[in-house]
Parts: structure tokens; sequence; C-alpha cells
């Protein structure tokens, strides 16, 4: 009778422990940017290979709708964690200071914003763009961009023509040369021209960061309350981030491979020529491979913000403390990626 007793107390002990190691786990929900794809491979790696649930975290991460939604969705708790433009968010943070966050890793070291032409255009210089016609949408981030971007390079913005459109439009009538010019991440609208039959040596752009705006792109932002409450659950978070990034940045077939696993419906190659591009452009550069994965240097930030708050004519310009916490990340060692 003793020995069932203590068999049985011995049983509900075993389970009673399971409980509470289930219940141990930290839920995030985590929002990307946009519509899944290679370029989000770090956390779809990180989750598929078990690095998040070894730190303890159950990690849900579901798609965007572009960064400002992202920011929005983190402010008001609806999802803990998100991959917005850290431009974006400065934004944001200027103008609602009682209820910013700040990110804790930068994810695009370069932003990945580009003016794309066609060569046809005789456009080679960004100043050749005057007279041009601009096609974007109002609210399109690397749009929001173009007068820093202009001015640092001699060119008056109100010289240019701007037609606003739908976002799914502008590369296909920049295709059709109903606009000279139009914004666009470098990854994404480069594969978009080439998908509408534009050949590789007919496509021009002028990147951002190589004509005087080297600004940060996506980073991982956390809700207010979120990192009050669950630090630990942070910096498991980002330690294991990078594992998927490292796993990436060694063999970015295994990023096609998990966005196709998050995402079936993907083409292998296409993601994976984005992939190759993202990495080039804005993830894994000269300085993330020397520095290490997700450290922004706080002068380069300072100076950021005030091109931010100028060309967004905000109604102040954002500390540093407001828009980056660096105290997360991990160390420069475990954040090596190469």
């Amino acid at each position: 009778m003793i020995g069932r007793i203590v068999k049985s107390g011995l049983a509900i002990g075993t389970l009673l422990l399971g409980v509470q190691a289930v219940a141990a786990e930290t839920k995030i929900k985590f929002a990307l940017d946009w519509i899944p794809g290679s370029v989000h491979a770090p956390f779809m790696i990180a989750q598929q290979k078990g690095y998040y649930k070894a730190e303890g975290l159950d990690v849900q991460i579901d798609p965007g709708k572009g960064s400002g939604e992202v920011v929005r969705q983190l402010a008001s708790g609806l999802y803990d964690m998100g991959y917005p433009d850290i431009n974006i968010l400065m934004e944001f943070v200027a103008k609602n200071p009682d209820q910013g966050f700040p990110v804790v890793m930068s994810g695009y070291e370069q932003a990945p914003a580009a003016i794309f032409t066609l060569k046809s255009s005789g456009i080679t210089e960004p100043k050749q763009l005057a007279g041009k016609k601009l096609g974007s949408a109002a609210h399109d981030s690397t749009f929001k961009l173009f007068p820093a971007f202009a001015q640092l390079n001699g060119l008056d913005p109100n010289s240019v023509q701007v037609q606003y459109i739908e976002p799914n439009l502008r590369e296909v009538l920049l295709t059709r040369r109903d606009v000279d010019a139009i914004p666009g991440q470098f990854f994404n609208s480069y594969i978009m021209l080439k998908s509408k039959g534009v050949k590789e040596d007919e496509i021009s752009y002028f990147m951002y960061n190589e004509h005087g705006l080297a600004l940060y792109g996506n980073s991982i932002a956390v809700s207010r309350k979120f990192l009050k409450e669950n630090p630990d659950a942070v910096r498991g978070f980002l330690r294991a981030t990078v594992k998927g990034v490292r796993d990436m940045v060694r063999d970015p077939e295994e990023g096609v491979k998990a966005a196709l696993a998050y995402q079936p419906l993907l083409n292998a190659d296409v993601e994976r020529e984005r992939l190759n591009l993202a990495l080039k452009c804005c993830i894994a550069t000269e300085n993330v491979l020397k520095d290490g994965y997700g450290v922004v240097d706080m002068d380069r930030l300072r100076k950021d913000i005030d091109v931010i708050a100028k060309a967004y004519n905000l109604p102040r310009a954002p500390g540093v403390e407001e828009i980056y916490n660096p105290s997360f990340l991990p160390s420069q060692q475990d954040r090596l990626v190469r």
C-alpha cells in the first residue's frame, strides 16, 4: 500500500513538473514586416530547428502588412515583437513619445532603399531625374526618404513630377514606360522587374546607401510591455535568431528551404535570387562580417535620426536611447556569423 502511494506520489510529481515546464515556455507573437520570404529565413530557421524552443520560447511568426502596421501592432500590444523598418519606428516615436518602444537588434545593416529606372531612359545619375516622372505609393518608406536622397545628390526634389500609384503597380508602370522611375526595396523591385520581362542589363538603380544615405533598415523591435515583463525572453529570442542568421549566411540554401517550409507556395528560384541579393546589399555586409550581426553604431544612428526628422518633417528628433536599446544583445563573439 505504501509502495503504491509512493509511486502515485512520484507519478503526480513528475506530471506536475511536466506541466510546470510547459507553463514556463514564454509565448511570443512575432510580426514580420511583409509577406514571408527568404529574407525572413533567420526567424524560420530558428523556429524550425528548435533554437527558440531551446531558449524556453514558443514563437508564433505571422506575415505582416508593412512596417507602419507592425509599429501600430506593437504599440497596441497586439504583438510582442516584430520586424519593422527602424526609420518608420523613428517617425512613430517622434510623434508618440509616451507610446514609444525600441529596436533591440538590427536586421538590415544597410537599408535596401533604391530608385529604379530603365537604362533606355538615359538616366545615369540622380540629377537627371529632374523633370522626370516618379511613380510611387504616397506612404512608401523609400519614397518618403526621397527628398533627403535628392538633396544629397544635388537634385531639387520639387523638380521631379510625382505620380501617386498603388504599390502593386510600380514595376508595371515602369516596364510600360508610363513613369521614368520608381522607389523600392532593392531585392524586391529588381526581381519584380525581371518577372515583368525586363532584362537584367536594362535595369538601372541608385542605391541610397551608395549615394550618401546609409541608413539602417528592418530591425527587431519589442513592445514596451513585453520588454519590461520578459527581458530574459527577449535575450533568448535574440540569441536564437542569431543562430538562424549564422546558418543562413553559411548556407543560403538552408534559408531558402526554411522559407519554403514556412510557405510552400514560394518559388524556390525566385527566393534563392532574392536572398542572394539581400545578403550582399544589406544583411551580410562588410560591417556585419567584421563586427557581428545586429549591432547599431550610435553615432551613425544619431545622424540617421536627424536625416529622418528633416525628411519626414517630424515635430522632434528622438534621442538614440528611445530608438535603440543594445542591452539585450548577445556578446560580440556570439553575434559573429561568418
